[in-house]
């Protein structure tokens, strides 16, 4: 047959399943003519009769803090299931939006989950659907889309499951894109001449799922877009209680978070313009000391969840010490670092006490994630607590040694040489709130000075940085909070400001990709204020804000060094 009557006859073939209507592909029947050929991914195989398919029809796509929503919506909702091969007792459910044939845009996302679930569900699927995306996620094997890591990480105690620590780490999301793109493009068209672009979209431990793929399939994705990674596992929420056991005093959230007040009033300014955000915590931990908040009053309601009365009174000097101890970071005791820290102007969201009234004192409360993952991770037994007795930095330098020789190729997601995924084209946009509480900013500046170096080894910082900005950049976003805008108090408040946060990381990802218009400055939308709703742009690292009659973005070596420390507790420089 001509090439010219074979390319009329596919061209026919797409033109036949684009103008089909939901009701026509949303069958059990069509999708299981779309799935993957039996001998498509080695080593994995169907599971016979698994496939649903149900139509859904005007549906309303929520809004999240890094996308819109979309109404009326129309997508084929559909599950379907395989297992290893040699492991028959095995099963991994992966869940798919499919846009309707007139609704979608040649588009492939994968979203992220997080704390130590691979998914979010409904949610992260949703976020498809406004850009006319099939989405797609993954249970991971670990029995269900409301399940984890943690109730399948161990046989028992001592006895790690290996197969589901690998697929938690990369291998899950990697087998779901796989056999996901591949579904896709036979859903939408039989074609392999049609572009359809894939996307990953994920913050915190979805974040860390993104860079894993990056890192180990670097020609996976055409776009990727990752915030708040949690690229160092298994410890990162001790500082606060620590610095409290140091100095024998354990402060109430609301001195505390007096203290954290402060600090935003006084380092305000220091970017040039005062709107209630700091966008330079570089110069507000250079320049703001606790000290300065000694004898200020304090006044909080009962905070029931913590078991604390009504509470007033002034920042003492023990508060203010202990404030200090846990903004200059975890170190040994040989005074080397062992792990990123945090800016005054963050929340102590990992210095939460607690009120008991047998004793009438406060007690510490360990955020209750580090001593899971230690157990899990590090010590292999099922076990949700760790006595606070039994952790000192030392202790913690010594459990991510051990860690990081367990798991270095697993859940450590710190490889830097991306050369795959930047070859091959693809486009990358790291965030990170400059406010988060939960992991430091640090922790990707670290990481992304660190791929700088690797990949561009003979040219300076700036230089370094701007030849990277042309496939992955970095944003640390002013007053930014974990994955969302604004900050959550320890007490749980939400702390709102006039920050700008950015909306659209995923819209600006596509454009980059599929239509070639880069940017120098991230777009946000200002949160709150008279301003509210006005765009305003965000630095790309190592670029740094200064706002005079508009904003500029300038270098400065000391912020540079600010958000790259060594960690020098450790002899090998992986983690």
């Amino acid at each position: 047959m001509a090439l010219s009557k074979l390319l009329a006859l596919a061209s026919l073939v797409v033109a036949s399943t684009c103008s089909s209507s939901l009701p026509d592909v949303c069958t059990t029947a069509f999708v299981e003519s779309s799935l993957p050929a039996p001998d498509f991914f080695p080593g994995l195989e169907l599971i016979a009769g698994s496939v649903t398919a149900q139509p859904v029809t005007n549906f309303t796509a929520p809004p999240d803090s890094t996308h819109p929503g979309a109404t009326g919506r129309d997508f084929c909702n559909v599950t379907f299931a395989y297992r290893h091969v040699g492991r028959p007792n095995d099963r991994v459910n992966l869940w798919l939006y499919l846009p309707s044939p007139a609704q979608f845009k040649n588009r492939f996302l994968v979203t992220g989950g997080g704390g130590l679930s691979v998914t979010l569900g409904a949610r992260g699927l949703a976020t498809g659907l406004p850009y006319g995306a099939a989405s797609i996620t993954t249970d991971a094997g670990f029995g269900g889309f409301d399940s984890d890591l943690s109730r399948v990480i161990l046989y028992g105690n001592g006895a790690m499951n290996y197969d589901a620590l690998i697929a938690y780490s990369y291998r899950a999301m990697h087998e779901m894109t796989v056999l996901g793109k591949e579904l896709t493009r036979k859903f939408y068209t039989s074609s392999n001449s049609t572009k359809i672009y894939s996307y990953f979209h994920g913050c915190s431990e979805g974040g860390r799922e993104g860079l894993s793929q990056v890192q180990k399939y670097g020609t996976t994705f055409d776009g990727v877009s990752v915030g708040s990674p949690a690229i160092r596992h298994p410890i990162f929420h001790y500082h606060g209680p620590l610095a409290q056991r140091k100095h024998d005093y354990y402060p109430s959230v609301c001195e505390l978070s007096r203290i954290t007040s402060d600090a935003i009033a006084f380092c305000d300014p220091l970017d040039g313009k005062t709107d209630g955000v700091v966008s330079r915590t570089d110069l507000c931990f250079a320049r703001f000391n606790a000290s300065s908040s000694i004898g200020n009053p304090y006044n909080c309601s009962a905070v029931p969840q913590l078991g604390q009365p009504p509470i007033a009174g002034t920042v003492s000097a023990k508060a203010a010490a202990v404030a200090a101890e846990t903004w200059r970071g975890l170190y040994d005791s040989n005074n080397k670092l062992i792990h990123p820290f945090y800016a005054p102007s963050v929340e102590f969201g990992d210095s939460v006490t607690v009120f008991n009234p047998a004793t009438n004192q406060l007690e510490p409360y360990p955020n209750p994630l580090s001593p899971a993952v230690v157990n899990l991770l590090v010590k292999e037994v099922y076990s949700p607590t760790l006595p606070l007795d039994e952790v000192s930095p030392d202790i913690i330098r010594d459990w991510v040694n051990e860690a990081m020789t367990k798991h270095l190729s697993t859940i450590f997601t710190l490889w830097p040489d991306l050369t795959p995924f930047q070859s091959s084209g693809g486009k990358m946009i790291l965030w990170h709130g400059e406010a988060d509480s939960m992991i430091p900013a640090h922790s990707s500046t670290m990481y992304q000075d660190k791929v700088r170096k690797t990949m561009y080894p003979n040219l300076g910082v700036q230089q370094g940085y701007a030849e990277m900005s042309k496939w992955n950049k970095l944003f640390l976003v002013p007053g930014g909070g974990h994955c969302d805008p604004g900050t959550v108090t320890p007490l749980g408040q939400f702390r709102p400001n006039e920050a700008a946060w950015p909306t659209e990381v995923l819209g600006s990802l596509m454009e980059w990709v599929e239509e070639g218009k880069d940017f120098e400055r991230l777009e946000g939308i200002v949160q709150g204020g008279e301003r509210k709703g006005e765009k305003e742009g965000i630095c790309g690292f190592p670029l740094r804000p200064l706002w005079g009659k508009e904003l500029q973005c300038v270098y400065d070596q000391q912020s540079f060094e600010f958000f790259t420390p060594k960690l020098d507790s450790f002899l090998v420089d992986a983690y």
